[in-house]
């Protein structure tokens, strides 16, 4: 048997053996004492020691005495040393958790020796800060015991307190994000379904027993630890939670005041960063008062980009959040060279992978509406960077480089040049079938630009089986994100296209599946199925589209689809109807059924798009021809009241359109009648 290469030495292992219970009664309090101090100082900062020990066993030992012990001072050292396993080494946050040492070290809290609660705490906040926080934080006891302390007179107990609630939110919200990473249940497509509803409730449940309030009135303290914490927690405790945010921007206190300042005037760019954090929540609340600018934000985010690591890594994410959907902040934060500075963070081999992950995202932000964004990436020459991304170990990292090829697939000049050299489409493909979720509904995004028609990688997709694969994923996809953007990609993939693809396509998707799809519950779903529909009809000649096809089911489907309330459902049924009119049968079945009714009341809706869409399909339900048979779709028309509807658009709609596609609709009125 080898032996083992490093090995604790004799003096170590008698400081083990001293702090064994068994051997409570051979030692005094000042010698076991000196033995927890002399390990203390062993492993500060030495990994190697700190496995070695625990390899040893010392941490069930620690724990034994913060269970058992009555001695203060080793009380002290011990709860130390603890906090010291569990820094920067899962082994030892893994032990710790595993022996249940954090209730010992919650109970200490409520001891009268301060230096006790201090050290305890300490422990707390490292093992809080660096893993997983203990689930005793969530509970009501825990959570009251944490408000508590705000009331502490030691203010690092009070600091450890708000960092430890802060950690308690963050860890729910990364637990959010980890199970989008590899959890494939139905996704409901609900208004609210990004709202983390676990987070979200311990945000109200902490608010409900005083801790928001609590922190509010220690924020002025002049400690810059204090304010740190507390700018931390308050970024969490509003996150995404516009009642938390709008309790802060409107109490009497002043509190936006106070963080607005310590963004301006505080030196420590921490702080800056944190605050901003908070305007950045009270932003997207839409609580920030008008007279709070974040233009006057961006460019002191941007310097933040060139500060110490732990500030660098995070800035890059609150540029991001400061800037999505806001087309004016995006020019601005590129004005000031926000691209070229996160440029250099993705061609430099020693950024952290969280530092590139944010950056991608901030890219992605910034490219997500701009052409001259856009054209700032490719000046930087960071492409072969973002496409290599595509291919990395962190999923993290993975799905950020999808986010920026999206934003950058949406400029048709990007899409023939820069992304076509670097052979986009190849990693994108693979992605598909990535085990992260959130890379999966990212790669799909993508693909519905690079499947349009200008788009030069259109056949090299398809000659990698794209069509199978979209398909495959409507069906087999639990994921509504997913769902939605393949059926998007196969409607982009059928804008404009020859019939020997729309063949392929419906050979693949088949007519009962995109019945089904139309059919969905979901409106997003259908709309985009729909649409499928609608380019699969384009000039179309009894081919593709027919009766027989969908075995009778395609204008009862219509029918039901036109009594949606939604009007982009509306929209998009008006746009099948005028593409299918051109077939003979299929106009006779129309003509026959309610739809001729339904679509004199589309030409007073308040949508002009859809009064225009509805006066296009009178016109090509009637049809170009001049036979009897187009006369007598005029008079049943005419019957109906269609031609003083007509009458009365001409006159009175403001729409310019609308009053063209109304004389079209009237002329073919008249003709049939002269």
């Amino acid at each position: 048997m080898s032996t083992p290469l490093y090995t604790l030495d004799d003096n170590c292992k008698q400081s083990l053996n001293t702090l064994n219970p068994e051997n409570r009664d051979l030692y005094n309090d000042e010698t076991r004492i000196q033995s927890a101090k002399f390990i203390k100082n062993t492993i500060i900062g030495n990994k190697l020691k700190k496995r070695l020990f625990i390899e040893a066993g010392a941490i069930p030992l620690f724990v034994d005495i913060l269970n058992k012990e009555k001695n203060e001072d080793l009380l002290i050292q011990a709860s130390s040393v603890i906090g010291s396993f569990g820094c920067r080494i899962d082994e030892g946050s893994e032990k710790i958790f595993e022996y249940n040492g954090v209730t010992p070290l919650i109970n200490l809290l409520s001891s009268n020796n301060l230096k006790l609660v201090e050290s305890a705490a300490r422990s707390l906040k490292i093992l809080s800060l660096f893993h997983q926080p203990p689930t005793s934080i969530y509970e009501e006891s825990g959570v009251k015991l944490l408000i508590s302390l705000f009331n502490h007179p030691l203010d690092s107990v009070k600091e450890v307190a708000a960092t430890i609630i802060a950690r308690g939110c963050e860890s729910l919200f990364s637990n959010n994000n980890n199970h989008n990473h590899n959890n494939n249940n139905n996704n409901n497509n609900n208004s609210n379904s990004n709202i983390n509803h676990s987070l979200l409730q311990y945000q109200n449940f902490v608010h409900i027993h005083g801790g928001l309030s609590a922190v509010m009135s220690i924020l002025a303290s002049p400690k810059s630890k204090i304010q740190e914490a507390c700018l931390y927690v308050i970024s969490w405790l509003t996150r995404d939670n516009v009642p938390l945010s709008t309790f802060i921007v409107n109490d009497e206190r002043r509190i936006l005041d106070i963080i607005i300042y310590l963004f301006k005037k505080n030196k420590s760019p921490k702080i800056k960063l944190l605050a901003t954090n908070c305007l950045c929540n009270f932003n997207q609340s839409k609580t920030l008062p008008i007279t709070c600018s974040l233009k006057n934000i961006l460019p002191i985010i941007i310097r933040l980009m060139s500060e110490e690591e732990s500030v660098k890594e995070e800035a890059p994410m609150v540029l991001a959040r400061l800037v999505s959907d806001n087309e004016d902040l995006q020019r601005i934060a590129s004005e000031a060279e926000a691209i070229s500075r996160l440029s250099i963070f993705l061609k430099d081999t020693n950024s952290s992978e969280r530092l590139k992950e944010n950056s991608l995202s901030a890219i992605a932000v910034l490219c997500s509406s701009r052409e001259d964004s856009r054209k700032q990436v490719v000046d930087a020459k960071i492409i072969p960077q973002i496409i290599s991304s595509l291919n990395s170990s962190n999923y993290a990292i993975r799905a950020a480089a999808c986010n920026c090829t999206k934003s950058l697939s949406r400029s048709i000049k990007q899409l023939r040049t820069s992304l076509f050299d670097c052979t986009i489409a190849t990693p994108l493909l693979r992605l598909l079938d990535d085990q992260s979720l959130e890379v999966r509904v990212s790669a799909s995004a993508t693909l519905c630009n690079l499947v349009l028609d200008f788009s030069p990688m259109k056949q090299a997709i398809m000659d990698n089986g794209i069509i199978v694969k979209l398909v495959q994923l409507t069906q087999d996809s639990n994921d509504f994100k997913i769902r939605l953007n393949c059926i998007w990609a196969l409607k982009n993939l059928l804008y404009m296209a020859e019939p020997s693809l729309k063949e392929q396509v419906m050979k693949e998707l088949g007519y009962q599946r995109l019945i089904e799809l139309i059919k969905d519950t979901d409106p997003s779903i259908s709309e985009q199925a729909l649409a499928v529909l609608r380019n699969l009809a384009f000039k179309d000649n009894d081919h593709l589209i027919s009766e027989l096809h969908f075995h009778d089911q395609l204008v009862p489907t219509i029918e039901n689809r036109l009594a949606s309330n939604i009007p982009e459902i509306i929209k998009q049924t008006l746009f099948v109807i005028c593409n299918i009119a051109g077939n003979e049968k299929i106009r006779a079945s129309v003509m026959n059924s309610s739809i001729v009714n339904r679509l004199i009341h589309f030409m007073e809706h308040k949508h002009c798009e859809i009064r225009i869409a509805s006066v296009w399909c009178v016109c090509n339900i009637i049809g170009p021809d001049e036979n009897s048979t187009s006369a007598s779709r005029v008079l049943k028309f005419k019957e109906l009241g269609y031609q003083k509807k007509l009458e009365m658009l001409a006159d009175s709609d403001s729409n310019i359109e609308v009053k063209d596609r109304v004389k079209t609709a009237l002329t073919l009125f008249k003709k049939c009648f002269l």
